[in-house]
């Protein structure tokens, strides 16, 4: 990776318009939401018991982003487990090393928190995203199943 990235956890004083500008690269067809939606969102997330948003930084700027969640549980000698979401490199940022640092740092995480295993889902069609997970060290171990509720805006 480039020396001038740093993996570390977002802080409320975070910009979210800016973070999220790297988030929408996930789905850039969905709808921004207004900066009020975005700013309550941002404080909850903050809030959360387990959750961790890392930020990939090169100087100034935003170029990746992984969201955590260690959750509690009664399996597995009641240890813990991570759930890992949003991992997203922005497009002049990827191919070198920035998706690497931040899940491998989400690893750190998960194992200083004592959890069992580090669980995510990544759209089927992604298949380079596939290859790359695989490189860290995760297996295609199960099958998933979503469902997306609609909502009134």
């Amino acid at each position: 990776m480039s020396g001038d990235v740093v993996v570390r956890a977002a802080v409320e004083q975070d910009d979210p318009e800016r973070v999220f500008d790297v988030l929408w690269q996930l789905a850039p067809g969905d709808p921004r939401p207004d900066s009020s939606r975005l700013a309550s969102a941002w404080r909850d997330l903050h809030a959360q018991a387990g959750r961790r948003l890392l930020l990939a930084v090169a100087g100034d700027t935003f170029v990746g982003t992984l969201d955590t969640l260690v959750a509690p549980n009664l399996t597995h000698g009641a240890r813990p487990y991570m759930v890992v979401e949003n991992v997203v490199v922005a497009p002049g940022w990827r191919r070198r090393g920035v998706a690497r640092a931040l899940v491998l740092a989400a690893l750190d995480d998960a194992t200083a928190a004592g959890c069992y295993k580090v669980q995510l889902v990544s759209n089927a069609a992604r298949t380079d995203a596939h290859q790359f997970y695989a490189s860290v060290g995760f297996t295609q171990s199960a099958l998933g199943y979503r469902r997306y509720l609609t909502t009134a805006a």
